[in-house]
């Protein structure tokens, strides 16, 4: 799994949304880098489709894509939990649906995906145990 954090360095939060993505990937036992990748110019905002700082990426895929406005150097915002008021740094709820998402798990959840007729629950867990980490 890769796991990128673009950031600009005008943006005062972008260590608190590297300290939850750090958390909950310990807290999920995952032991992948972190690529952090300073973003400077709008050259460079362009080139790597930059929607504004922290911006976290696994595998590619913005953890928030409902948030990608314009791209650019500017400060984004996140749904804060449960409803409440928008936050500057993602929170660790967001994060953690963004990594079980991309190594297919749900954490007993019920998953978002429906099951086909005729499959078990074990079989499903068998699936997602088979799933060879990179």
């Amino acid at each position: 799994m890769r796991v990128e954090l673009l950031f600009w360095d005008a943006d005062p939060e972008y260590m608190t949304a590297r300290q939850r993505l750090v958390e909950v990937l310990i807290e999920d036992a995952f032991e992948t880098p972190i690529q952090m990748i300073a973003v400077s110019t709008p050259e460079d905002a362009e080139f790597l489709q930059f929607p504004g700082s922290p911006t976290i990426r696994i595998d590619g895929t913005d953890i928030h894509p409902a948030g990608v406005d314009e791209i650019g150097l500017h400060l984004r915002s996140y749904p804060g939990d449960d409803d409440g008021p928008p936050e500057r740094a993602p929170s660790k709820h967001l994060i953690r649906r963004a990594v079980e998402a991309a190594r297919g798990w749900s954490h007993g959840q019920p998953e978002e995906q429906e099951k086909p007729a005729g499959a078990s629950s074990e079989s499903a867990a068998v699936s997602a145990g088979d799933q060879n980490p990179q």
